[in-house]
């Protein structure tokens, strides 16, 4: 199975929730949800209730009936389910018991726990367009945001499977033995658990009228609606004077820069001040330690006496910003190094004066200044480069990384513990060679054995295979860095490599797949830069093209739904 295959195999798998106990829990939950509603009877009317407990016990209300229509195309309470659970799996997969932290309960009611859409996008999550009133009159809740949010998919993945199926796009043999290995999966599950077959786990996991066939037909349009939109964004064609141009429009995000400061901390010191209790009137004295003017001032003069040293040291040639460090601060300090770090992550990274000044359309290279960072000290910086990222082309990579343990748990990693985590990839590196040794096969093994959720199909918005594209330089550790731009790296090369970081430490299987057909720049241009470190990061030309092509394409498909009917859905 080719790795395009195996991400939407896997991605389905995610879309079906957690353990067959995990979903029990979820469907008594949902059952109690719709109980809250109750039901008095007596004596006349008690024929009409039997009547229709036996229709709500039927499917009709969720296979026999429509629920909605999108563009003229029919939807029951069944499919509709199946895209509403499909977004509350795929966000517990991906964040599990963390999802509390982002105000979300998955065994309560979604209806009743309110949600702030910036929550939204600390996930890399939109919200709907429909939905902003409810969001500034504090109404929006969760129940809110995943009921418009499905159908929001559902109109998308119709216009553009209805788009590729006029365009003569059919479902490809290894999609459809892909959907065909789901199929199955659902039924080992089922085996396991006791349950009625694939339709049995199927049920439990989407909610009442989803079966093995709603499943089936849904991800073959989602397939072909997914090859289609694909190629659809691969199409468009720029110019090098268009590339320019974005380019040259943000510049101030794309442009790389490379620097190296250090940061003279202000030192506390004892302060006691009289307090008064607002209660009783009562006056006391508390002490604690604080920065001061006097520690600011001390600080102040302790990086201006850097700076001096550095200026002085680089007018000669005799004396590099690292030995001005080690010299006025001490043998063993150093500067911290930013090596062409592009222009949004710097002003996403750093405190205000210092991107200011980083990002001054005069800076020039040599520059140096001291910059104060309010309450807590003084910044020396040097500035070494900006660059429009012309010189190069990007990187594309796959890597499995298997982290170090602390077993012991005595907050360092032994050197057994290091070697456990090498032994680790040794063996995955080692099946890998006794196999195909295909690009292919190493992706299999990224989403079975790498532990970098990022990569490795585990998190609903991240990549699969262990791949990472259109990498610039110095966007990775160290380790990898210099792996990957080695001049004399070639497709096809694979190694191992050891990196230490301040968020893991871990060893990297890397497997080098080549790189972009044009320079970094024009990749930016294209592309664009992630927003996960900068909200405000531009987009690249194709997806601003793309959903331009989609918003129209998207125009005929409006949504009807049928409120009585769609009451009933098991959500």
């Amino acid at each position: 199975m080719s790795a395009s295959q195996d991400k939407k195999r896997r991605a389905a798998e995610r879309a079906a929730g957690e353990s067959p106990k995990t979903l029990a829990e979820r469907e008594a939950a949902a059952k109690a949800r719709k109980e809250k509603t109750k039901w008095t009877v007596t004596g006349a009317i008690i024929a009409v209730f039997i009547v229709l407990i036996l229709i709500l016990n039927s499917g009709l209300l969720y296979t026999g009936t429509t629920a909605m229509t999108i563009g003229g195309y029919k939807f029951t309470n069944a499919e509709y389910q199946y895209y509403y659970t499909t977004l509350v799996n795929n966000l517990y997969s991906s964040y599990g018991s963390y999802l509390s932290l982002f105000g979300l309960d998955i065994e309560q009611d979604f209806d009743e726990q309110a949600l702030d859409s910036s929550v939204l996008s600390m996930m890399g999550l939109s919200l709907p367009e429909s939905l902003s009133d409810r969001a500034e009159s504090g109404e929006l809740t969760w129940d809110d945001y995943f009921r418009e949010t499905a159908l929001q998919n559902m109109r998308e993945v119709t216009a553009l499977w209805d788009a590729a199926v006029a365009e003569g796009y059919t479902l490809s043999e290894e999609d459809s033995a892909s959907i065909d290995e789901i199929i199955d999966t659902y039924a080992s599950l089922a085996e396991q658990s006791n349950l009625r077959g694939a339709d049995g786990y199927i049920a439990l996991a989407f909610g009442k009228g989803v079966d093995s066939g709603v499943v089936r037909e849904l991800l073959e349009r989602a397939y072909i609606a997914e090859d289609y939109s694909g190629d659809v964004y691969d199409s468009f064609e720029y110019t090098e004077d268009e590339l320019a141009a974005y380019y040259d429009e943000n510049a101030g995000f794309f442009d790389a820069l490379s620097f190296e400061y250090y940061f003279v901390a202000a030192e506390t010191e004892e302060v006691t001040e009289t307090v008064t209790d607002e209660e009783t009137g009562e006056e006391s004295e508390e002490t604690s330690n604080e920065v001061t003017d006097a520690t600011m001032a001390e600080a102040k003069e302790k990086a201006e006496q850097l700076l001096s040293a550095a200026q002085n040291g680089e007018e000669a040639q005799a004396m590099s910003f690292a030995e001005a460090v080690a010299e006025v601060i001490g043998e063993d300090a150093e500067p911290t190094e930013a090596r062409n770090s592009l222009a949004g992550n710097v002003s996403g990274s750093y405190i205000d004066p210092v991107s200011d000044w980083l990002l001054d359309s005069g800076r020039a290279a040599g520059d140096m200044g001291v910059v104060e960072s309010e309450g807590s000290g003084y910044y020396v910086l040097h500035f070494i480069s900006r660059s429009d990222n012309s010189d190069y082309n990007g990187r594309a990579f796959r890597h499995i990384l298997i982290n170090v343990v602390d077993e012991d748990d005595d907050g360092e990693f032994s050197e057994e513990e290091i070697q456990a985590a090498e032994d680790k990839l040794q063996e995955i590196y080692d099946e890998w060679k006794d196999g195909d040794a295909t690009e292919e096969s190493f992706a299999e093994l990224a989403n079975a054995n790498s532990e970098d959720s990022g990569s490795n199909g585990s998190s609903a918005g991240g990549g699969e295979g262990g791949l990472y594209e259109h990498v610039g330089k110095n966007q990775m550790v160290d380790p990898v860095n210099d792996w990957l731009f080695d001049e004399s790296r070639e497709a096809g090369d694979t190694e191992m490599v050891y990196s230490e970081s301040s968020s893991y430490t871990g060893w990297h299987l890397l497997y080098y797949v080549g790189e972009d057909g044009y320079s970094y720049h024009d990749c930016l241009a294209q592309y664009g830069m992630s927003s996960s470190i900068n909200a405000d990061a531009p987009q690249g030309l194709r997806a601003q093209d793309y959903e331009a092509w989609l918003e129209e394409l998207l125009e005929p498909y409006t949504v009807s739904v049928n409120a009585f009917v769609n009451w009933f859905a098991k959500v």
